[in-house]
Parts: C-alpha cells; sequence; structure tokens
C-alpha cells in the first residue's frame, strides 16, 4: 500500500496563505474605502468648519507622536472633530495600517528609506519584548496591551512587528493591533470627554488645573509602574 498519497482533506500551506491573502486584500480595500470615503463624504455634508484639518490628521495618527494624544486636542475651540469622532477616526486608521503592513510588508522593504525606518521599529519592538518578557506568554493579548501602553514604538505599526515576533497570524495580528487600538482611543476620549466638561471650571482656576495635571500624572505613572513589574516577571 503506498502511504505517500496525498490526503485530499489537507491543506497546503501556501494555499492557506494566499486564502489569507485574499481575505486580507478584500479587508483592506473595505477599509480603505470606508476611511478615505468615509471622511470625504462627510467633510462634504456636514459643512464643518476646518474641516480640512482632518485629513491632516490621518497621518499624525499612524505617526509616534500625537498618535492617539491628536485626540486631547478636540478640546480646542472650533476643532471639526469631537473625542468620539477622533477615536472611531483612529481606530480605522489603525485598522487600514494593520491591514496594509500584513500584506505589503515585504514590498515595502524594497524601499531603502521605508527599509530603515521599519527596521528602527523592528528593534525597538524587538528590543520591549527582551524587556517585559510576559508579553511572549500572553500572545494575543500581548500584542493588545503592547499597542495600548505607552511603549517604545508601540501603535499599529510597531504591533505589527510584535505580532510576527510571537507567532500570530497575520489575520489575528491585524484584530489584536486594531483592538488594542480601540481600547486606547476609547480611554483617551474617556479622559477628553471628562476634562472637556471640567475645561472652564479648570481654565479660570490655575492652581486647580495644576493640581489636575500632578495628580493625573502622578496616578499614570503609579499605574505603569504596577504594570510594566507584572511585564518584567518571567
Amino acid at each position: 500500500m503506498n502511504t505517500d498519497t496525498p490526503n485530499p482533506t489537507q491543506t497546503h500551506p501556501q494555499s492557506n496563505d494566499a486564502r489569507e491573502t485574499r481575505r486580507l486584500l478584500i479587508a483592506w480595500i473595505v477599509a480603505v474605502m470606508t476611511l478615505i470615503g468615509g471622511t470625504a463624504l462627510w467633510i462634504a455634508f456636514t459643512h464643518t468648519p476646518h474641516a480640512q484639518w482632518i485629513w491632516g490628521a490621518l497621518p499624525a495618527l499612524v505617526a509616534a507622536f500625537p498618535g492617539k494624544y491628536l485626540i486631547f486636542g478636540t478640546m480646542i475651540p472650533n476643532s471639526p472633530l469631537g473625542p468620539w469622532h477622533l477615536a472611531l477616526l483612529a481606530t480605522l486608521v489603525d485598522l487600514v495600517t494593520a491591514l496594509t503592513l500584513a500584506l505589503g510588508l515585504g514590498w515595502a522593504s524594497r524601499f531603502a528609506w521605508i527599509r530603515r525606518s521599519l527596521k528602527r521599529i523592528h528593534d525597538s519592538a524587538q528590543a520591549v519584548l527582551i524587556q517585559f518578557p510576559r508579553f511572549k506568554r500572553m500572545a494575543f493579548i500581548g500584542v493588545m496591551f503592547f499597542v495600548f501602553l505607552p511603549l517604545p514604538a508601540s501603535g499599529a505599526v510597531g504591533g505589527t512587528f510584535v505580532g510576527q515576533f510571537l507567532g500570530l497570524t497575520r489575520t489575528a495580528g491585524v484584530l489584536a493591533v486594531t483592538l488594542g487600538g480601540i481600547c486606547v482611543s476609547t480611554t483617551f476620549a474617556l479622559l477628553a470627554n471628562a476634562m472637556g466638561a471640567r475645561a472652564e471650571a479648570i481654565v479660570k482656576s490655575p492652581w486647580v488645573f495644576a493640581a489636575s495635571v500632578v495628580v493625573f500624572l502622578l496616578f499614570a505613572w503609579w499605574a505603569w509602574l504596577r504594570v510594566r513589574a507584572q511585564l518584567q516577571k518571567k
């Protein structure tokens, strides 16, 4: 009996990869059309003053800075978007970024200037994994935490590399990066709303403003130290 006969129920790894690529490509097309088309339609139909500012926000949301901190910029008078609007925009930007990298990382690395930038992010992400071993054990949740926490190279781009390091599929990596982005965008939108509700009282009293900033920074630093200590455990 010939035991080398291929089993028709077995799936070749290359066919799996091809199917995943097709799924990611379809998702990428839908995400890009939603982001660009939806933004253009919103600007056209709402006639919001200074709406052209939104196009400049798209690349800024991808960057390490200001990134999601741009959500706090919605507290500025005459901002065309509120915190929740910008949080939704940031989620779509993260999704498009993660899908673009999942599909075109190899192609993009052919360009020297892109390759150098990606290498810096790659090295930073790898250094974080060495410093915080628990990310490796958490895998999917670890990528979400990496995107959520204020770490070097965190964000959609760095999170994609971390997903690769941890052995996630491209689809799982995109999902983890997007969920991590949703978490941080929602947190920032909640904070911006809370600050906005008290903005007038805070502005009228510099002492209240200064005390609020100090208390917030101290609490954020204490929480970060606790989280970092847990992540550094082997």
